[in-house]
């Protein structure tokens, strides 16, 4: 917000405020910023003597409706409105009040709803915010809303740092190097500075890159995505990183190749199209097997989970990873086989009723934890 919007909608507020028709938020916003100035520095005599060289117009546009205020903050209010008077102090502490109220509003309003950026000097918007008003869209052809972030949001205290997804939707953005991010429920994107000639990138949750390929004088310039336990380089690819559980953590390359390294213990592989890497925090050893995972993905951009003959414990894992509960799952039917696609729906107990209706299984609630036997 600029210095010109501030002192203007500051402006326009003690107007109201002296009119007796400000809102309850605005009073509030008159009341900070008036306790915000010592008393010290504007004496009873300093407001009189400016209060003289006001024209004597000025009352003539203030209403004969005014609220009832102690008559010394009154007439400074009075003046604050005619004046760009404490022009320093004012923004300030006007926009000291507007960023974090705005700030505060954007995190709990978008709580569930909407992504939320993070700038580099730690101020927090949604993406309806006007401040992003030149964050524009483009839909795919597979009909896919992506978010275009600018190359540079103005200075580097004010450049994107962080993109949260609070809510229960995927959002896809495309970065400023052409890069594009799904970010699943719950999950986080970090946007490093580029170090030693490599794109950086630091997630938390699951989010699929589709990296576009970026060419300097004499080589390509790779991409690192960073996690808890390991380490990502690529060049230009497709592939899903599942990073939710700090313990244990899956890559899936759909298309290109990727080396992946454990930071705990440095081991490395080289993943090949369709190939799934598993890692463990305490474990060297990064098992590689063949994905069956290849239609998941386009059931994942769509809503939907799909299962392909997986056994009744792997989609209760996967039905507990996405909605944050505790399945527990009888022996007897573990490894019952499940094939079929379902919505994502809001809640686990509705897609626990459609595999009830879709399988002679039954489940309760007891505490905290979901019983499926």
């Amino acid at each position: 917000m600029s210095k010109k919007s501030i002192r203007n909608r500051f402006l326009s507020t003690i107007d109201k405020y002296l009119r007796g028709k400000s809102t309850p938020e605005q009073n509030t916003l008159v009341d900070y910023f008036y306790d915000s100035i010592p008393d010290e520095n504007i004496s009873e005599e300093k407001l009189a003597m400016i209060g003289a060289d006001i024209k004597s117009n000025i009352d003539q546009d203030i209403s004969t409706n005014v609220v009832k205020l102690q008559p010394r903050r009154y007439t400074f209010l009075k003046i604050a409105s005619c004046f760009v008077l404490l022009g320093i102090a004012s923004t300030y502490v006007v926009q000291k009040y507007f960023i974090t109220k705005e700030s505060n509003y954007a995190l709990a309003k978008n709580e569930k709803n909407s992504p939320i950026i993070v700038l580099r000097d730690g101020e927090s918007y949604d993406l309806q915010d006007t401040m992003f008003s030149r964050l524009t869209q483009r839909v795919t052809d597979k009909g896919e809303k992506v978010f275009l972030l600018p190359a540079d949001f103005g200075s580097d205290r004010t450049s994107i740092n962080q993109i949260k997804n609070p809510s229960d939707r995927i959002f896809a953005f495309q970065l400023h190097d052409g890069t594009k991010a799904w970010l699943n429920p719950h999950s986080t994107l970090e946007i490093l500075p580029v170090t030693a000639g490599k794109r950086m990138v630091k997630i938390e949750g699951t989010v699929l890159f589709d990296v576009q390929k970026v060419k300097t004088a004499d080589s390509y310039m790779p991409f690192v995505v960073k996690t808890a336990l390991q380490t990502i380089e690529v060049l230009g690819t497709k592939f899903i990183v599942n990073s939710f559980d700090k313990v244990n953590e899956d890559v899936l390359l759909l298309e290109g190749k990727v080396k992946l390294t454990h930071n705990n213990f440095q081991t490395a592989v080289i993943l090949k199209p369709d190939q799934k890497a598993s890692l463990r925090s305490t474990d060297p050893k990064i098992l590689i097997t063949k994905a069956t995972d290849g239609y998941k993905v386009e059931a994942w951009h769509k809503g939907l989970f799909y299962f392909e003959n997986e056994k009744m414990e792997e989609v209760m894992e996967e039905m507990a990873q996405w909605y944050g509960e505790e399945i527990v799952v009888s022996k007897n039917i573990r490894h019952i086989p499940i094939t079929g696609m379902i919505s994502r729906y809001d809640s686990v107990d509705q897609a626990l009723k459609m595999i009830e209706l879709t399988n002679n299984v039954k489940y309760t609630r007891s505490g905290s934890k979901i019983y499926v036997k």
